[in-house]
């Protein structure tokens, strides 16, 4: 693999070249766990900033935002089982520590149930005052969908928080909706799904495709999202989040190895 201070790759790859395993609940059986089909891996656009702090070897600091990675810890902790369920910001610092041996991590995860898109942006100018993020993964597009927000509204807002992320020379990667076929019956999600990546091209962010990849795991019979053990839910829902870290860690890589 390639690092900083290299030639960097062309303008896309594919991010089995950068994974590198992650241990989390003992889910993983094999270090193609997660895997996913070409179209799922593929990073088209730089991330300039973590670029600079990584060859500078500079600490790269690292802010979560959404409503939904970390809320599982509250329930398996309520059935006994907190200790061994890591939500996936809890595993992209040492993802990429592993990946990138001598360069600082630091990943501030300030998610939290119920924010939509537009309290996040409310937000950010105090989170970033706080934290002084270098790049920020942003999940969108679950609660909005859930709470029926115009979708037009949606996309807008989403469009003006990563305006002002891009003035302040922050690097953004959007997660998108988490998928089940449960909640996938309940809820429409698809028109959030088009819309931000819609909007991620138009402003050259990258898209972790959450939604694609856990339905893909779930298809392949790797992810069982309804599992009604307690026991079998927390490895489940650390299978997901184990994968999540090693595809973020990979995107994160990818993107700051790019011209």
């Amino acid at each position: 693999m390639r690092l900083w201070g290299m030639a960097r790759p062309m303008a896309w790859l594919l991010l089995a070249a950068v994974l590198l395993p992650v241990s989390a609940t003992g889910a993983l059986a094999a270090a193609d766990a997660c895997d996913v089909p070409e179209d799922l891996a593929i990073v088209h656009f730089p991330a300039d900033h973590a670029y600079a702090r990584f060859k500078a070897r500079l600490p790269v600091r690292i802010l979560v935002l959404g409503s939904t990675s970390s809320t599982g810890s509250n329930l398996w902790a309520s059935k006994g089982l907190g200790a061994s369920f890591k939500a996936y910001p809890r595993l992209i610092e040492a993802a990429l520590e592993s990946a990138a041996p001598g360069r600082s991590v630091t990943v501030t995860d300030r998610t939290a149930p119920g924010q939509t898109a537009a309290l996040i942006v409310q937000r950010l100018p105090a989170l970033l005052a706080e934290t002084a993020a270098d790049l920020v993964i942003w999940e969108a597009g679950t609660t909005d969908a859930v709470k029926r927000i115009d979708v037009n509204a949606f996309g807008d807002t989403l469009d003006d928080g990563l305006h002002f992320l891009a003035e302040k020379g922050i690097d953004v990667i959007l997660v998108d909706v988490q998928y089940s076929p449960q909640t996938d019956s309940l809820y429409d999600f698809q028109p959030y799904l088009d819309y931000l990546q819609q909007v991620a091209e138009a402003d050259g962010v990258n898209v972790l495709k959450r939604h694609d990849i856990m339905r893909h795991y779930t298809e392949e019979g790797r992810f069982d999202p309804g599992a009604r053990i307690p026991a079998d839910q927390v490895r489940n829902a650390g299978f997901v989040h184990a994968c999540l870290a090693r595809r973020l860690a990979g995107m994160i890589l990818a993107a700051a190895q790019q011209q």
